[in-house]
Parts: structure tokens; sequence; C-alpha cells
């Protein structure tokens, strides 16, 4: 079988860079592997920048993530689903992660001065939210309600 010369993402016949991508997919890829190393660090920790998250509704947030989390996490690690989640308890990872790095982004602004939830980043975490809401209220995650299971 001959070597792959072209990168592997579809339709991209830039050359190999590393790890079968050309130099912008794998940066591409290497930035949300970053990324999401970051969210879980500050999940585990409650640090951004070297400094714990201040007081107030941000920090908040965070506690509440923690908790889903820990729960998810040691859920996921007992290879067993969350009593909550379900069938989509591999699933509450990626939410745990999105609404960190939403508030990862927020908090430096809020540091800095500046207006750091702004609306678009309250409207991600809020959709993700939704999610385990409807979960809480024994529905999907997308709101519809589970189908019925017969034993």
């Amino acid at each position: 079988m001959a070597k792959r010369k072209v990168c592997r993402k579809f339709r991209c016949e830039e050359p190999l860079y590393m790890s079968g991508l050309c130099r912008k997919h794998f940066e591409e890829a290497d930035q949300r592997h970053r990324r999401f190393m970051e969210a879980a660090d500050v999940l585990h920790n409650g640090v951004i920048d070297g400094e714990y998250i201040r007081p107030g509704p941000l920090r908040e947030e965070l506690q509440r993530i923690q908790k889903w989390w820990d729960q998810v996490c040691a859920a996921e690690i007992a290879g067993r689903e969350h009593p909550v989640l379900k069938d989509e308890t591999r699933f509450g990872t990626d939410w745990c992660v999105a609404i960190a790095q939403e508030i990862i982004d927020a908090e430096p602004d809020l540091r800095a001065g500046k207006p750091g939830d702004t609306e678009i980043r309250r409207y991600r975490r809020d959709e993700t939210w939704k999610r385990f809401e409807n979960l809480e209220r024994g529905l999907m995650s997308n709101g519809v309600a589970r189908p019925v299971t017969r034993r």
C-alpha cells in the first residue's frame, strides 16, 4: 500500500506536515486539543491563566458545571450510564467542556474591565445548559420525550 502524500482531510490536497495532516489542518487540530485541555484543567481546578476565577456569576456557573463534570467523568471511568444522562452519558464531557470554554473566554475580559459575558457567550452556555435541564426533566437532551423501553 502506497504511503499517503497529501492531507487526510476530505478534499484537501495539501502536502503532509504532521500526523497525516497538512500544516493548516494540523494547527487547527492542535488548537482544538489545547482548548479542550485548558477547559478540562479549569473543570478540575478552577484556575484560569494562573488565577482562581473571581467570585460572581461565572464562578457559580463554573462550580455548577464542575459538579456535572465530576459525575460524568466518574460514570465514564466506571463504564456506566449516568443516572440522569442515561444513554447520552458519553456526550456529557463535551457539554461540560463547551461551557468551560466559554467561561474561560469570558473571565479574562472581566478581569480587564471589559464586558466579558457577552450575549453570544451567554447564549452558547445557555443552549448547552438546556441539554442538562432537559435530561433532568426526564427528556432527551434535545427536549424530545424519551422513547418508552419495554423490559
